[in-house]
């Protein structure tokens, strides 16, 4: 939502609800990403929030919050009947085993339904680093993790995390700019996972 915010305004979002009504459709993640964790949203924390909250009424299935979101934030979305993805992008590297896990676990214990980790990969082993993850959630947390690596280097890590466990990843929308570096279109992305299956 934060690619169209700035030239639609959170007053566009008729057209966009009456998309998320639709049925059939696949499940659709609510993310309205501010500029401080990667996003395009720079306008007031209560509109950028307002707007997901709109879209969880509408029928988004998923909300994809920040990982410094409030427990009480989360809590609230959840009414809405929306599952709540909690994330954390480091847009400068990937920190030791340590710092991820401490951040995972803090995560875990924030309410939310699912995880997600995407960290730039700045050395081929980051995405081992942050891989092992996927399994660790799950046995520690009872929580499933999306985690893979940005990047050039970091590109292989979206495919592997489907087969690490992680419940989905992310792709490029054939003819839209990719939302983060690394990204295969998703007709790629298809290819990869059936040459590996």
């Amino acid at each position: 939502m934060d690619k169209f915010a700035a030239s639609l305004g959170p007053g566009e979002m008729k057209p966009f609800c009456q998309a998320l009504r639709a049925r059939p459709r696949l499940a659709v993640i609510a993310t309205n990403r501010p500029v401080r964790q990667m996003g395009d949203f720079d306008g007031p924390e209560d509109v950028r929030l307002g707007m997901l909250e709109e879209a969880a009424r509408c029928g988004a299935e998923w909300v994809d919050l920040e990982e410094d979101t409030d427990p009480f934030v989360i809590s609230r979305f959840k009414e809405t009947g929306a599952r709540v993805l909690l994330s954390w992008h480091d847009p400068a590297g990937t920190p030791p085993v340590k710092v991820l896990r401490e951040k995972l676990q803090a995560m875990s214990q924030a309410g939310a339904d699912a995880v997600k980790i995407a960290t730039l990969a700045n050395l081929a082993e980051d995405n081992l680093r942050v891989l092992e993850l996927i399994p660790f959630a799950g046995k520690e947390f009872g929580i499933e993790l999306i985690a893979f690596c940005m990047g050039a280097l970091g590109k292989w890590s979206r495919p592997a995390s489907l087969f690490m466990g992680s419940p989905w990843t992310y792709a490029q929308l054939e003819g839209q700019v990719a939302t983060a570096p690394g990204q295969f279109s998703a007709a790629r992305l298809r290819e990869l996972i059936g040459a590996l299956t």
